[in-house]
């Protein structure tokens, strides 16, 4: 483990930004260089390595300077990796971007300020880009808070105040695909004034991430999380959006065989 100090900005909050990542050498670099472009002058950058086996530590140590703490080391899955960034982080506000996803210049500065730079109990979401490596295809999203009909905010565009971690406690690493939604939900259900939208496109997230990749998997999951959460009749929209995604994804993978 390496940690830098950084100079003091006055009276701006800390903002921590966490990257957790794993053989990330292809993606890795553009989102670390999103970090170092913004323009919002007192962040924390710290980065979790699952102990990569390809270039990932070249590009680590190419930057390490520029970290406020960066660990590689093995964990139990990408949301027991996050939940090791959220317990180094300093920071008032705390925001997950993952390998390969990115930031406008301004998104730090533009959340901040929707909060009136008051963000340790705020959960503050701006609109995204989901982007396929794959193609040009993008497709524009906007925040909304209303859970029980769907997911409706972009997890690397989000800024989730430190107390907020403190009293909802961390993601539940029972989960593999979905923890972030759960913890949303969470949230929502005891505090939904705590949610605040920045209506604007500052968060660009890479389709072929882990969830999106097994997204069969994920949709179970999902399905598990609204049973804890909510009522068949507070949920239909979803619960029906999840299930036709659930039985899509199993006739494809049967007629595959």
């Amino acid at each position: 483990m390496v940690k830098v100090k950084y100079n003091d900005a006055g009276t701006l909050p800390l903002i921590s930004i966490i990257t957790v990542c794993l053989n990330a050498e292809l993606f890795l670099e553009a989102t670390m260089q999103s970090v170092f472009s913004q323009t919002y002058p007192h962040i924390e950058y710290i980065l979790i390595d699952g102990g990569s086996k390809d270039g990932t530590h070249s590009i680590i140590k190419k930057y390490r300077t520029q970290l406020a703490t960066w660990v590689s080391e093995k964990d139990n899955g990408i949301y027991d990796a996050m939940n090791k960034g959220i317990g180094m982080a300093s920071g008032e506000s705390i925001l997950m971007l993952n390998a390969g996803d990115w930031l406008e210049p301004d998104a730090i500065q533009k959340m901040v300020e929707k909060a009136n730079y008051e963000v340790k109990d705020k959960f503050i979401c701006c609109d995204w880009v989901v982007f396929y490596n794959s193609s040009n295809r993008k497709i524009y999203r906007q925040a909304t808070f209303d859970f029980n009909k769907r997911n409706g905010i972009c997890h690397q565009g989000s800024l989730i105040g430190s107390t907020i971690y403190r009293t909802f406690g961390k993601y539940d690493t029972s989960l593999r695909f979905v923890s972030d939604f759960d913890f949303y939900i969470r949230v929502w259900k005891t505090s939904p004034s705590a949610f605040l939208r920045v209506p604007a496109y500052l968060a660009h997230f890479m389709y072929e991430g882990i969830t999106t990749t097994r997204i069969r998997q994920s949709n179970i999951e999902r399905w598990q999380v609204l049973n804890r959460h909510f009522l068949w009749t507070e949920s239909i929209h979803i619960r029906l959006v999840t299930l036709v995604a659930i039985t899509y994804r199993t006739t494809k993978t049967y007629l595959r065989k």
